[in-house]
Parts: C-alpha cells; sequence; structure tokens
C-alpha cells in the first residue's frame, strides 16, 4: 500500500484496422461539480457521482490527443489556458474526412469562461506525436512548432500575428534537419520541445528526436524566425530510441531525463544531466563533455547519472520533469513490474508509479502508487500517465485504473468497466507517503495523459483527455478537458 487516501475513504506498434477491437464506445460525459473525496477502493463509503469531476470542469475541444514527449503543450498566458492537439476523423487511412490529422490549439478565457479553437495546420496527419511545443516570446507572440511522426527530415512553426492573440497566424514556416529521411528510421523528426534561456541571449533551443532516431537540438537567435542545426546530444542502445524530457529554468539551465531505449526493446533505466552554459554535466555538476556542435556526439544516455536501475521486472518510463523552488529536478515515472520473460504484448497488468528528487547530493526515488494495467495492448509500457504540478513539486496528479492506494481494480458503477480516474497526490515528506484524493470517479470513459501548465494563480489548472483511445494513429475519440482547482476542493476534504 502507498500513502493514505486525503477523502473518505525497432520501430513502434501500429496495430492495423482488422486487429483493433471492433468495439466502438459511445460515453455520456456529464460534468458533476461534486464533493468528489475518495478512492473507490472504499467500501464504507457514501456512493461517489457517476462522470464525477472536481472542480470548474470546461469542455476544451470534442476530439484531441497528444503524447508526451513534446513541451509545453499547455501554457497560460494573458489570462488564457491554450491547449494544442491533433484532431482523429475516422481510421488513420480516412485522410480524406472532414478535420482528419488537423494540429489544433484549444483556447479558454480563464475569466469568462469563453472557448475557442484554431486549427494550426488543417489535415497535417493523425498521429499524436504531431501536437505542438508552445512558447511565449518576449515580445509577447507565440511560437508553435511540430512535426510529422518520423515520417521526414522536417519541422514546421508558425509565429502569431499579434501579441497575445492565439487565434491569427502567420504563415507556415519549415526548416529541414541533417540526414536521410525515413518511415520510423534514418533521421526522420518528431517530438518538439522549444526553451528559451534568457542568460544566452533569449537564444532558443529546440530540443527533438532526429538525427540518428536520437536526441538532437536546432537553435534560433531570432526568436524562432529562422533556425539552424545545434547537434546531436547522446544517443541510445539503437534498439530504436532513447527517450528524453527536458526541464528548463528558463534562465541558463536545461535538465534532461533519458532511457537508453523504448521500453520495448530495452529494460530501461533513468538518468539525469543538464546543459549550462556550453557545456553537459551530471546531477552533481561533474562535466561529460562540451554541448555537441555536429552529427556526431560522446555523449551516451547510461553515461549521466542514473536516477533508477531497471530491469527485466521493473522497466522504467518517465511521465514528467519538474523542478523544485531550489532549482533542483523532480521525476515521475512509471514502472512496468509484470514482463519479465514475457513476448511483447504478454506483460503491462502491473504498473507502478515512481516519484525521484535531487537533494544536492543524491537521487531519492519512492514507489508511490499503483498506475494499474497498460493503456492497450500492444504495447505494455504505456499507461494513464501523470503530470508534477510546477509550481508546487510535492503535488502530482496521476491517471490510473487502480486504487493508487491498494491496487484494487477501479470498476465504475456507470457502465461496470475498468476505466482510469485521475487523482491528485500530495507528500509533506518529500516522496516517503502520500495522501491521494479522487479528480474523477465512476467514468463511463477513461481520464488520460493529464498536464498541469504553470500559472500564477491560487488556482490549479488540470488538463487531460477523455474518452476512447487506441494507439498514436487510432481512432480516438478523447475530448481535450480542463477543470479549474482551488485549495479549498482539497482542504476541505481532508480527514481529521
Amino acid at each position: 500500500m502507498f500513502g493514505s487516501r486525503q477523502a473518505e475513504v525497432n520501430r513502434p506498434t501500429h496495430i492495423p484496422p482488422t486487429a483493433l477491437p471492433l468495439l466502438r464506445v459511445t460515453a455520456s460525459f456529464l460534468c458533476a461539480f461534486a464533493s468528489v473525496s475518495c478512492a473507490l477502493a472504499a467500501t464504507n463509503t457514501p456512493a461517489q457521482p457517476v462522470n464525477g469531476i472536481l472542480g470548474e470542469v470546461h469542455e476544451l475541444n470534442d476530439n484531441g490527443a497528444w503524447s508526451w514527449f513534446m513541451d509545453p503543450r499547455v501554457i497560460v498566458d494573458h489570462g488564457r489556458l491554450i491547449v494544442g492537439s491533433v484532431r482523429a476523423a475516422g481510421r488513420f487511412e480516412d485522410s480524406g474526412l472532414p478535420g482528419w490529422g488537423n494540429v489544433e490549439l484549444s483556447v479558454l478565457d480563464l475569466v469568462s469562461g469563453q472557448l475557442g479553437k484554431t486549427v494550426l495546420h488543417p489535415a497535417f496527419e493523425q498521429d499524436d506525436h504531431d501536437s505542438p511545443g508552445l512558447l511565449v516570446r518576449p515580445d509577447g507572440r507565440y511560437l508553435a512548432i511540430y512535426s510529422k511522426h518520423n515520417q521526414e527530415t522536417r519541422f514546421y512553426y508558425r509565429v502569431s500575428t499579434q501579441p497575445g492573440d492565439p487565434f491569427n497566424w502567420g504563415p507556415v514556416l519549415e526548416f529541414v534537419t541533417p540526414g536521410v529521411r525515413g518511415s520510423y528510421s534514418h533521421d526522420s523528426v518528431t517530438y518538439a520541445n522549444p526553451i528559451r534561456l534568457a542568460s544566452e541571449d533569449g537564444r532558443i533551443y529546440l530540443l527533438h528526436r532526429g538525427f540518428g532516431q536520437d536526441p538532437n537540438y536546432l537553435i534560433s537567435d531570432d526568436q524562432g524566425q529562422s533556425w539552424r542545426y545545434g547537434g546531436h546530444l547522446f544517443v541510445g542502445r539503437h534498439g530504436y530510441s532513447p527517450y528524453a524530457k527536458y526541464a528548463s529554468n528558463g534562465r541558463d539551465t536545461i535538465h534532461i531525463v533519458a532511457t537508453e531505449d523504448h521500453p520495448r526493446n530495452w529494460d530501461n533505466s533513468l538518468y539525469h544531466g543538464f546543459i549550462r552554459h556550453g557545456n553537459v554535466y551530471g546531477s552533481g555538476g561533474d562535466l561529460l563533455a562540451p554541448l555537441p556542435t555536429g552529427t556526431n556526439t560522446p555523449l551516451q544516455a547510461w553515461g549521466m547519472t542514473r536516477i533508477y536501475q531497471g530491469g527485466p521486472s521493473n522497466v522504467a518510463w518517465m511521465c514528467d520533469i519538474r523542478l523544485d523552488p531550489e532549482e533542483r529536478p523532480v521525476v515521475l515515472f512509471t514502472v512496468q513490474r509484470d514482463g519479465a520473460g514475457l513476448p511483447v504484448g504478454s506483460g503491462g497488468m502491473d504498473h507502478r508509479f515512481h516519484y525521484a528528487r535531487w537533494d544536492g547530493k543524491e537521487w531519492l526515488a519512492y514507489e508511490i502508487a499503483y498506475a494499474g494495467t497498460r493503456l492497450y495492448p500492444g504495447e505494455d509500457d504505456y499507461t494513464g500517465l501523470g503530470a508534477i504540478d510546477p509550481r508546487d513539486t510535492r503535488v502530482v496528479f496521476i491517471s490510473t485504473d487502480a486504487d493508487p492506494v491498494t491496487g484494487k481494480p477501479l470498476m465504475s458503477k456507470g457502465n461496470f468497466r475498468r476505466n482510469h480516474e485521475l487523482f491528485r497526490g500530495f507528500t509533506a515528506d518529500g516522496g516517503k507517503s502520500w495522501a491521494w484524493t479522487a479528480i474523477t470517479t465512476n467514468s463511463t470513459t477513461d481520464n488520460l495523459r493529464p498536464i498541469i501548465p504553470f500559472w500564477q494563480d491560487s488556482r490549479t489548472a488540470l488538463v487531460w483527455m477523455r474518452g476512447f483511445y487506441v494507439v498514436n494513429r487510432g481512432e480516438w475519440t478523447t475530448k481535450v478537458m480542463a477543470t479549474l482547482l482551488r485549495p479549498g476542493d482539497f482542504e476541505a476534504r481532508s480527514l481529521p
């Protein structure tokens, strides 16, 4: 058991259409502004509402999805919540359907509640990896960058025409990266992560997967108007590709959390390093190498500081990385427990959430909650994921189809199925113990891939995908949802 209830309580797998379940889920979405405060494993608590959602709930888009290796996917600026996503219309093969593969932005006015939407790129590609990375420039205009999923050596980007205006954009511009294009091979690109460093005269780094199917970076010295290739950051095990997520103080440092490969190909551990002043360092400040400036690199993922040792019965994959008030990295990740010795597709029924933080001398890692079962067959390591609150790294939000404390399956009273629900976790002792509060209850569909943007407000904006999801090129029906949570939503539900 983990913590307590705060309430009463080679290449990606693309499943062909013939192999997909013939099931079509029609979900009834009732956003209940209810007092939701217990985990479903508690048997002696009052009944919770069907499709209950805590907070001030908004449906931002009737269809949208994203992967989790591009950031920022969501920003708050000029009193607006701005969310990037990709629309699905039918199957991946149905490219002629209206809306198929649109790269879109959903916009919520946080004062008036007014909703808006704009299409950044129509009929681009129906793949959730194409969701844009977003950045606010010093002049107040927005930069949006995106690419197809490992199909070409090319990024697409647009700049908004006016400061603070997410609805009107300049022309689609392109930048071709080094190497040879290939379908999930060679040097094709994906995962746009734009990061601006103020101490480097506002230089923007675009961290991405590119040359060698490894992490690379581009550079812009004119606020994203033009780009040049920077370098090949590090290599992985060459089974498919190492995975990386990034966090920055916005001033002089970019933090990296990395794996050796895709967890389908390698029993991953997790590693950390950071970029500062033209060098790459380990967690303790030990110099690893100058920042590579070409397509050759001496750096390997496992040459950075190890956060967590993986193995056949504990395969790691990161969900999020953020910085605490002392600018020390904090990582939320999942671990698959039941795949040892099994062929791909036979495990993934027991995942756990882990939380790790750098204390200035060493990494401290803790298993904190049950993450439930795999998201879909064929990818044993895909889960509902989780996010760290960037304003308070003691707080996480997770998606799981198991009670986070006991691991008991979450069976919805709405459709008598096991669905993914959202929970908020809080630790007062650095990650050793946790209190959990249910955000959604008795859902008739899944609640997946939560995101918490930075927002200078007493409220927390929680964004997630709600609906039926099957593979990154699948026929997803997930809606883009947001709920605005006040501190009292949790305090009022604490046990005496």
